[in-house]
């Protein structure tokens, strides 16, 4: 989690960066699409491995996974090859630059689908566990509220993007900033879980 997290915060530096120099010079500059397609690559892998380590603690979820895995790397193919076909040559978006929204889309549907498959598992459990320090929980519990809201917001992104709330934000920057907080909140607080059980278990 911890090299994840490293690099989702490179990419993200290098987003602001590259898309204010785009914001300079639309006419030379290209976007900043091609470094969220390489993170989708990473946030695949890390979060998949995370509902694999999950959910085989109720069932053998490599099945599904690997399924899920193999989807998205199909998707992410078909919107590279799409990206450079005809219809965006000559758009500074074209080809890498432009950012694979529908392997971003069916991704978060996918890791929605997994955690309402750990919920279940976890109703049907027979043995108790303490929700207030459970590791686990948390973490699923942040990944359902950030990309069950985000894709909702992408849905609905035409309408919400015209809502003005500030003279330089529009309604959709507050929404995805609240859905980060959610996010890193409950994975902060899932590692002070797995850090509570680390020490408990060493007593």
């Amino acid at each position: 989690m911890t090299l994840f997290m490293f690099i989702t915060c490179v990419a993200e530096l290098l987003g602001v960066y590259f898309r204010s120099l785009y914001l300079k010079d639309m006419a030379h500059a290209h976007p900043n699409g091609w470094v969220y397609n390489i993170l989708i690559i990473f946030q695949a892998m890390y979060i998949n491995l995370m509902f694999c380590h999950i959910l085989n603690s109720y069932t053998n979820s490599k099945p599904l996974i690997i399924c899920g895995v193999a989807l998205l790397f199909v998707l992410y193919t078909y919107d590279l090859i799409n990206h450079y076909s005809s219809e965006y040559r000559g758009h500074s978006d074209y080809g890498i630059y432009k950012y694979n929204n529908l392997t971003n889309t069916v991704m978060s549907v996918l890791f929605v689908i997994y955690s309402f498959y750990y919920y279940y598992y976890l109703i049907k459990d027979k043995f108790y566990e303490n929700l207030q320090t459970s590791a686990s929980f948390w973490w699923v519990t942040g990944i359902l509220f950030f990309y069950f809201g985000s894709t909702a917001c992408n849905l609905f992104y035409n309408k919400l993007h015209g809502i003005v709330i500030s003279p330089k934000h529009y309604l959709t920057y507050y929404i995805y900033n609240a859905l980060n907080v959610i996010l890193y909140g409950c994975w902060s607080y899932s590692l002070i879980c797995r850090k509570w059980i680390s020490t408990i278990s060493k007593v």
